[in-house]
């Protein structure tokens, strides 16, 4: 009697806590994608969206020359059109460039399969590449970022994704998987319009206290029924 309370509460419990792995791909930027604040610094915000979180540079100490009073710069790319970038002109952070960084709400490894950029500033005198560098548990993955050319005039667009073959990892996204975070870096203002990212499900926040009920609910039925027929 007491193996079957056993193994009928193991199962009880293993219906209710688990399901199924697999792989989602999520594609970003679509008008139905909501994104919601999750903090707001100085020279930064974060934003998660589809589970997934965005924390991007904003210039908002610069003062444009008008007096002591911030008043930021214009955002030219708002979402969900997408996530804009801009390099940091003035504070602490000045000369950090414009940079995104991705990660998971639930802090899981994903891969980043594909993306365009947009300039929001001109690159074609000396030349611009958009750096990314996959983290896991905050050490860099790799010797050196992956490399993106991003050489041209302000709106030019950049689309990069795993065609191109692994010899040449230059302007491919081959080498971006498995990490937990993501840093991309210009050192101009830009934005990603789109993005692809394939990872775990998102899985909701459970409710503890009704799923044991449910539980305990349903493993207590089945042992009073156990112990009936038994007798």
């Amino acid at each position: 009697m007491k193996l079957f309370v056993r193994a009928l509460t193991g199962v009880v419990f293993a219906t209710v806590f688990t399901s199924p792995a697999r792989a989602v791909v999520t594609t970003f930027f679509d008008g139905a994608q909501i994104a919601t604040l999750v903090s707001s610094g100085s020279t930064s915000d974060t934003i998660s969206s589809e589970g997934y979180l965005f924390t991007y540079t904003r210039d908002k100490l610069f003062t444009g020359g008008l007096g002591p009073d911030p008043i930021g710069r214009t955002v030219h790319v708002p979402w969900p059109t997408g996530v804009e970038a801009q390099g940091i002109t003035t504070g602490p952070n000045a000369g950090i460039g414009a940079q995104i960084t991705i990660s998971r709400v639930d802090g899981e490894v994903f891969n980043l399969t594909s993306f365009t950029a947009k300039l929001l500033a001109n690159t074609a005198g000396a030349g611009g590449s958009i750096e990314i560098m996959p983290l896991s548990n905050g050490e860099d993955m790799l010797p050196n970022p992956v490399a993106f050319d991003a050489s041209g005039y302000y709106g030019a667009s950049f689309s990069y994704n795993q065609s191109v073959p692994y010899q040449n990892t230059l302007n491919s996204t081959v080498l971006l998987k498995n990490a937990d975070t993501y840093v991309l870096k210009l050192y101009v203002d830009w934005a990603l319009t789109a993005l692809t990212l394939d990872g775990p499900p998102v899985l909701p926040t459970p409710e503890p206290s009704r799923t044991l009920l449910l539980a305990f609910g349903i493993a207590g039925i089945l042992i009073r029924r156990a112990r009936r027929s038994g007798a």
